[in-house]
């Protein structure tokens, strides 16, 4: 008669299960389980009803006791670590996801999300292999998208966008959401100017086709994933093309509509978070401190650092000692939206908005009474939730603020506390390399060097026959990308393997060495250094740059005009070209530089004036 009623009970259930009556499943499941709790199906569906009602902290020992009675059932494994994974726990997800794809080598999900886990410790090539290996076993639109959307981090868009296209159509019917992932796959490397009118011309395609779609979405940081951050090293204008994906997201959004808060000011003082995924050892860090610890220091503010959760306890400890308290937002939207709304903020700064989905998101959802944005990411955000972007005008070419879809708030100069000094020559380490040969180093990622730059590159190997031409690498798992750049090099007529060398990562007491021996340190163009910059100034190395048309491309000139030492400005590619070929033959022009560079450096560093202006101007005083 048990059995009878177990196997009625659990019918039951399972029917208001599949009817979406999570209650009633639950309050069935219960019943069954206190006749026999070893019954593994109902502690299984016991757990996936209470996940589905948003309880994963009481579904988690339901399927844990499941996984215990029946190790060997994949499904069982993935439902543990879909529920780890809705409670903010990776490395549990992890090792449930691994054991589901051991204990059912074809579950495509397993797979899949294996290769999500390793293109967030950024080994895009083993991201790779799990995202093909789960397409041959299913090939769906997930599988296919996903697929695609690795292929496209690797800088293989030839492969990427068909395969992409290809994912829209599986269903049969028009998918608006993969459009959308398809249209904001850019190469890393583009190959050609032409693939980088051609990837935008993609993107803005799949907008007009979004637009007219009725998508809705929930949570885009989620949905979406991705953001279009490498417009920003096309050296064009990307106001179009942002404020159309902020209309999308926008009409696309519920949460986005939503009104802004109206916050009471307890006692008067007014109280400012800063928000940035990025306050780690970063330069969106070293370029805000800065201004964080004068607003800290101000009568009548209350300043709040907003780091994630996944801060370590050096990068909280540092915000700290800026004068903020510090709360860690969790990287969640939903919940981010909850966590800032009820800090009852007065004003809302964003560091960098663009770089990861979470601070756009964040951007164009109405947590404060006022929104600033700050240039961590220097290029217009497209969002209409923003009361202002940060500018300094000094950096600008004329009739700036018609790149900016925000209104614009200039500062005099940006409040740097850059906690930096000109280094001592005979203190810098020596390099191991061939001084044989004249060291000539471009101090980027590859991905900011854009396709415009090769033929100067090429002109200036040919000028200096005996040069050798440095690039920074990427780690082992993007290896692919800096594969792709060296066969752009290549087929810009470049003797890659004879002239080209690559520097890994290493200290920054190793890098600075390497920059100060060098017989020049080349700026990349139409995205120019900021960090880097910083870096050769205190290692007493002149920097030759070509001022772009927008401030992202013109901040090393700047910051070299602002110092009084743009003798390495050049005005064009043959400029460029001259001037590294200059320092490289003429020793007493190259030490002329260096002097100036170790005399005027100093005036870039630590820069606090105008900061109390800014502060006013953010906060709308």
């Amino acid at each position: 008669m048990a059995d009878l009623r177990i196997d009625a009970l659990f019918n039951t259930a399972l029917r208001a299960h599949r009817q979406g009556d999570m209650a009633t499943a639950t309050r069935l499941y219960g019943q069954l389980l206190a006749i026999d709790p070893a019954h593994a199906p109902a502690q299984f569906l016991s757990g996936m009803a209470l996940l589905t009602a948003r309880q994963p902290e009481r579904a988690l020992p339901h399927v844990a006791e499941a996984v215990r009675l029946a190790p060997d059932t994949a499904s069982y494994r993935q439902g543990l670590a879909e529920i780890h994974l809705t409670l903010g726990r990776a490395e549990e997800a992890e090792r449930a996801f691994r054991m589901t794809a051991l204990c059912d080598p074809a579950s495509t999900a397993s797979w899949t999300w294996l290769g999500g886990r390793r293109e967030l410790a950024g080994d895009l090539t083993g991201a790779e292999r799990c995202a093909r290996f789960a397409r041959c076993l299913a090939e769906t639109p997930a599988s296919a998208m996903a697929h695609a959307a690795i292929l496209s981090r690797l800088g293989d868009v030839e492969a990427a966008w068909p395969l992409a296209d290809r994912s829209v159509r599986l269903t049969g019917t028009y998918n608006p959401l993969a459009d959308l992932k398809s249209g904001l796959m850019f190469p890393p490397v583009p190959m050609s100017r032409e693939q980088i009118e051609q990837s935008r011309r993609r993107f803005a395609d799949s907008l007009e086709r979004v637009a007219e779609s009725g998508l809705r979405l929930d949570d885009p940081t989620l949905q979406i994933g991705r953001t279009p951050f490498y417009l920003a090293y096309h050296g064009l204008d990307d106001r179009p093309l942002a404020e159309r994906f902020n209309a999308v997201l926008h009409a696309a959004t519920p949460a986005f509509q939503e009104d802004r808060p109206e916050t009471p000011r307890s006692g008067g003082r007014l109280r400012v978070g800063v928000f940035s995924t990025f306050f780690n050892a970063h330069t969106v860090l070293r370029y805000t401190r800065g201004l964080m610890r004068a607003m800290a220091r101000r009568d009548g503010l209350d300043v709040i650092a907003l780091p994630t959760t996944a801060i370590p306890e050096p990068g909280r400890a540092h915000l700290e000692s800026l004068g903020c308290s510090v709360v860690p937002v969790v990287r969640d939207y939903p919940q981010a939206v909850r966590q800032i709304r009820a800090l009852n903020l007065d004003v809302l700064v964003f560091a960098d908005i663009g770089m990861e989905p979470l601070s756009g998101a964040l951007a164009c959802t109405g947590l404060a009474p006022r929104q600033i944005a700050l240039s961590g990411h220097p290029d217009t955000t497209g969002t209409r939730r923003l009361d202002g972007y940060v500018v300094c005008p000094r950096f600008e070419p004329a009739g700036y603020e018609q790149h900016y879809s925000e209104p614009t708030i200039p500062a005099a100069f940006w409040p740097l506390d850059y906690s930096a000094s000109v280094s001592d020559p005979a203190s810098i380490e020596r390099p191991d390399r061939d001084w044989s040969r004249p060291t000539l180093i471009c101090a980027q990622a590859v991905f900011k060097i854009h396709p415009d730059m090769d033929a100067c590159f090429r002109e200036i190997l040919e000028r200096i026959p005996t040069a050798l031409l440095y690039f920074i690498g990427l780690p082992a798992g993007r290896r692919p990308i800096t594969e792709r750049f060296v066969a752009r090099l290549r087929a810009g007529g470049i003797d890659v393997e004879g002239r080209v060398r690559f520097l890994p990562f290493m200290s920054t007491r190793a890098y600075l060495g390497w920059i100060h021996h060098a017989d020049a340190v080349l700026d990349s163009w139409h995205f120019s250094g900021g960090d880097s910059t910083f870096a050769a100034l205190s290692a007493v190395a002149p920097v030759v740059t070509l001022e772009g048309g927008f401030y992202r491309g013109r901040q090393t000139a700047g910051l070299l005009r602002e110092i009084g030492a743009a003798e390495t400005v050049a005005t064009s590619a043959e400029g460029y070209s001259a001037i590294v070929e200059r320092m490289v033959a003429d020793r007493d022009y190259a030490a002329h530089l260096r002097a100036d560079i170790a005399a005027k450096a100093p005036l870039a560093f630590d820069r606090m004036d105008g900061a109390d202006a800014l502060i006013d101007a953010i906060l709308g005083l």
